[in-house]
């Protein structure tokens, strides 16, 4: 299976764009099943890149809206996103 970011409404440049992060970050995956808990942590690649640092904000809070959305659109399941610093 092919996956085609048009279905999602993604331009051939955005994609473009978005991997480009790529290149300045990258993503740990901390999963904990029995505990119900999921955790996704983006690093710098080089940790002076104030940039990559900048970018994987402005990440991680579009990303917790989608998700946010997505399980109550989805699942109608209801919740809050906490912020933690």
């Amino acid at each position: 299976m092919t996956f085609n970011p048009g279905m999602f409404g993604v331009s051939p440049q955005q994609m473009q764009q978005a991997r480009e992060v790529g290149n300045h970050l990258r993503v740990e995956i901390r999963k904990c099943p029995s505990e119900g808990r999921l955790e996704i942590r983006y690093i710098a690649i080089n940790p002076d890149d104030t940039q990559a640092l900048q970018t994987a904000a402005n990440g991680i809070d579009t990303l917790a809206e989608q998700l946010a959305f997505m399980h109550d659109a989805m699942f109608g399941m209801k919740g809050e996103i906490v912020h933690v610093d």
